[in-house]
């Protein structure tokens, strides 16, 4: 299993997270697929994410939308590919789409047989339990406890952009509180690799064990 969970793709410690994941991919030159969290029609979100995997010396050529332009034939595409960067956007809206084309068990066996995710943001909270976690960076989460598991690949919650306001902030932390499962609070220059059963932490993420051990 080789999993990168970032907050802010373009920092120091994600370059260095998304670099050492695309060391761990078998392929020599690993082939990279980018799926939009919601409709990017000018693809303006996704040519940033090429510049930035084009910095790293590789090529992101498939680009899945799992919403109005969905086709099984960039689905398969994507499943080509060695390593799959879900990006950023509402959390929410994000698993519904995924769960709408009935991906979890695909994404889950993807890893297991050996495929890569970068998850940023929205897209690192897919990876988790549960999208719970997103209300705590400012997503709305209206949906039932039920509705927000997730691809459950790891055995934490995470929460991305947070500040030092946040962290002693009381209303953040009663909300944190209810989250009742361990969880890793990630400022825009933390990031984590899970390896196998090794997670790799780089910068100064928070972790909290919910309820405390």
């Amino acid at each position: 299993m080789i999993l990168a969970l970032l907050s802010q793709p373009s920092s120091p410690n994600a370059l260095i997270v998304i670099s050492r994941l695309l060391s761990e991919v078998a392929a020599t030159k690993p082939k990279v697929g980018y799926i939009a969290s919601a409709p990017d029609p000018k693809r303006e979100y996704f040519s940033q994410t090429q510049q930035l995997y084009r910095k790293l010396n590789v090529q992101m050529s498939v680009y899945l939308e799992l919403e109005s332009e969905f086709t099984q034939t960039a689905l398969n595409a994507l499943l080509d590919c060695d390593v799959i960067h879900l990006s950023g956007g509402d959390t929410q809206r994000f698993l519904q789409a995924v769960k709408q084309r009935k991906l979890i068990a695909v994404f889950q066996a993807f890893v297991e047989n050996g495929g890569a995710i970068v998850g940023v943001s929205a897209g690192a909270m897919l990876l988790t339990p549960s999208i719970a976690s997103a209300a705590l960076c400012g997503d709305k989460v209206t949906d039932q406890q039920s509705a927000l598991s997730a691809l459950n690949l790891v055995d934490f919650q995470f929460v991305p952009h947070v500040t030092q306001d946040q962290l002693i902030d009381s209303e953040f932390q009663q909300q944190l509180n209810l989250l009742k499962s361990r969880t890793y609070l990630c400022a825009d220059n933390d990031a984590l690799l899970q390896v196998g059963k090794n997670l790799l932490v780089y910068g100064a993420p928070s972790l909290i064990e919910n309820p405390p051990r």
